[in-house]
């Protein structure tokens, strides 16, 4: 029940925070909110019990793109085997409809086998929903019809073992798929041209499979006082996909205490592509990435950024953020431009909607150098 009323409280703030702000500066909350459904590890879970359980639950949230949207979600939790020491698998679930007919289903599949030496995991998501392309590069012009409805199937599946050749913590293979649609360019004047000249303007198929290793000395991983998280990603897509090229991830975080719940997160995030990437797998800045940015706003072949944040409670479960970052993009990493740096800042409330694993539900509003500025819920810290 305090989670119903909680997201119900979002829904309302967020619908009273949108109508007040220009519509077409504002991210767009679905995918974060269905992901904040099955990533949460919930209160209800006794470690010291081996039996299965499942808890659902309901969700509305607003955009200027989605309009007016009602899903729901949930959870079920379960264990390989009935040893103590073997972390909880999990399915979860979820899915919305919207008032201008939007809407998204996923699921996503983590378990754990062989006393947590085998991990699997497998994502899967549908949906159709609008998104918005200004052209590729460092200073592409804002204009008001930068929409086009996209339709995408995606699914990654990641198998991690203990390493046998690296120095990680995990090493995984990846398997990777997305299948795109562009349904409809509206007016978007790089999508709607009849000539094709942008890479993936009629969307295509995707078959990648890669690599990963992670380094991860957290105390929570959740809401992270001290250690440190590292993650690189490469993944190949060949000639059986629709479109040829590799994409690289370096994903570094760091966490310092001055006192307990008084954190200070710095995070450093690089993403590159090499060879014939459609425009909607190009690095893009915005989103939790450099929050004030409408995700995608810039674009191009190699993304890096660093963002600093400093959390802290000021109450039992209420606590508060502030946070900055810079970051560019550029058609690659010889031509970045540290002059042409875009910069964001801004602040945030915290509740803590688990107190046992330390799950926060957040509230960001970020602004930017360009003069926009976003809003954001979500479950989890921005990283």
């Amino acid at each position: 029940m305090k989670k119903l009323i909680l997201i119900l409280i979002v829904a309302s703030i967020n619908l009273q925070s949108i109508y007040a702000q220009d519509p077409t500066k504002i991210d767009s909350l679905s995918s974060e909110v269905i992901q904040s459904i099955f990533v949460e590890e919930p209160e209800f879970l006794d470690s010291n019990s081996r039996k299965a359980s499942l808890k659902a639950y309901p969700y509305a949230f607003y955009t200027p793109e989605s309009k007016l949207a009602f899903g729901a979600g949930g959870i079920f939790i379960f264990y390989t085997n009935k040893t103590s020491d073997v972390k909880p698998s999990k399915i979860g679930f979820g899915g919305y409809y919207s008032t201008n007919n939007q809407y998204k289903i996923s699921m996503n599949n983590t378990y754990y086998f062989w006393e947590n030496k085998f991990y699997f995991n497998l994502p899967i998501s549908y949906g159709r929903f609008i998104n918005k392309y200004w052209g590729t590069g460092n200073d592409v012009d804002d204009y008001d019809d930068a929409g086009y409805t996209i339709e995408t199937f995606a699914s990654t599946l990641t198998l991690q073992l203990p390493p046998v050749w690296f120095a990680a913590d995990r090493s995984g293979i990846i398997f990777d798929y997305d299948n795109t649609r562009i349904v409809d360019a509206q007016n978007n004047k790089f999508l709607k041209n009849d000539s094709n000249s942008v890479i993936g303007s009629n969307g295509g198929e995707l078959f990648g499979i890669g690599g990963d290793l992670v380094w991860d000395t957290r105390d929570n991983i959740f809401f992270p006082n001290t250690g440190g998280y590292q993650y690189f990603k490469v993944v190949f897509y060949p000639g059986m996909s629709d479109y040829v090229f590799t994409n690289f991830e370096l994903d570094v975080r760091h966490y310092r205490a001055f006192a307990k719940d008084h954190v200070l997160a710095g995070n450093f995030y690089l993403q590159s592509t090499v060879g014939d990437a459609p425009f909607y797998k190009l690095p893009s800045v915005g989103g939790k990435r450099m929050r004030g940015y409408f995700y995608g706003r810039y674009r191009d072949n190699f993304f890096a950024m660093l963002q600093m944040e400093y959390r802290q409670y000021f109450a039992k479960k209420w606590g508060f953020v502030l946070f900055g970052s810079a970051g560019n993009v550029a058609h690659n990493i010889l031509e970045y431009d540290f002059n042409s740096l875009k910069y964001t800042y801004g602040t945030g409330l915290r509740y803590l909607f688990n107190e046992k694993e330390r799950v926060n539900l957040r509230m960001d509003i970020g602004v930017n150098t360009d003069g926009s500025m976003g809003i954001y819920f979500g479950i989890e810290e921005a990283f």
